[in-house]
């Protein structure tokens, strides 16, 4: 696949902490965590990125080092892996968002470019991810987790976690005419408040799986003008993403006032994730916050679930 469609080069693309933990893990870590960039996965493929991402969980064990601090450093940003979600309309969304002459448009052009860059290498970090939460399970699940099965329905019995229900409600159907197509917005039934801030119930995972990308860092107010920085993106404010190999799910959970998990974590459904809030410019405004905004990708269909599709899953 050419490199020529990057145009702004891959360093823009590169997890942040990728540097420090290089400076510090050794050089075995640093060469694998390299071989886990997206230039290295372009030119190797899914493959050797697999092996790759085995060998740095194994190698950071013999060495002393926290696995899931090397799949951080080694992971693409989170918004390279929102870039590989990004549905043409959202990438629509970008351009619109990148007509403003301020720090949101500057983001937002730049994502643009982002995710056309990285969607066409989904599957082959669906291969790393995968390995790499075969790895961190061991060895008791690797074969199921690896072999990527196809279905869209979580990996345990009974109703799939959101939250517990006397914290939460959801809309009926008949309203999600009304709402996003390709989301579900949980409402929380109360919130504590200091100044803009929400802080919600407790947030649990409704797949299983590794988590690929997380965010706790966002600042700002209402309204994209007050963004300040951080999240997962200026809209979506603090939250994860998780990928379920076994399933080949994404599941996202935005809007979250604090976040618990980080990149490379292996969670099983219901654990907890952190608490929802309203981050994001838009959540931040009076009257938008109060949820947590919940997205399902799924890979095997290479589409993402409807708001039906979401309801209803919450309702099995």
């Amino acid at each position: 696949m050419p490199i020529l469609l990057l145009g702004g080069g891959w360093a823009s693309i590169a997890p942040a902490g990728r540097a420090a933990f290089a400076r510090g893990a050794g050089i075995e870590l640093a060469i694998l965590s390299r071989r886990l960039r997206p230039e290295s996965v372009a030119a190797e493929g899914a493959d050797q990125a697999a092996a790759a991402a085995r060998a740095l969980v194994r190698a950071s064990r013999l060495a002393g080092v926290d696995a899931r601090e090397a799949l951080e450093a080694a992971f693409p940003e989170p918004r390279s892996i929102l870039g590989m979600l990004a549905l043409d309309r959202d990438i629509e969304d970008f351009l619109d968002y990148a007509s403003r002459r301020d720090a949101l448009g500057d983001y937002y052009r730049d994502q643009a470019r982002i995710s056309r860059v990285m969607r066409p290498f989904r599957a082959r970090y669906e291969a790393v991810f995968a390995a790499a939460c075969a790895v961190m399970q061991g060895p008791g699940r690797a074969q199921g987790a690896a072999a990527g099965r196809s279905s869209s329905v979580p990996d345990r019995p009974g109703r799939p976690f959101i939250a517990a229900p006397e914290d939460v409600w959801m809309p009926q159907e008949s309203e999600l005419r009304f709402a996003h197509p390709y989301a579900l917005d949980v409402f929380f039934r109360t919130v504590d408040r200091e100044g803009e801030a929400e802080r919600g119930p407790i947030i649990r995972a409704l797949y299983p799986g590794i988590v690929v990308a997380t965010a706790s860092d966002w600042s700002g107010g209402p309204g994209p003008s007050a963004w300040k920085g951080g999240g997962l993106s200026p809209a979506a404010g603090n939250g994860l993403v998780i990928y379920d190999p076994s399933s080949r799910v994404y599941c996202s959970y935005f809007h979250m006032s604090s976040v618990v998990q980080r990149p490379g974590s292996v969670v099983r459904a219901g654990d907890s994730l952190g608490r929802g809030g309203n981050s994001g410019v838009n959540a931040r405004k009076q009257g938008h916050g109060g949820h947590v905004h919940l997205e399902v990708f799924d890979a095997a269909r290479d589409a993402p679930f409807s708001s039906y599709e979401i309801l209803e899953l919450l309702k099995r």
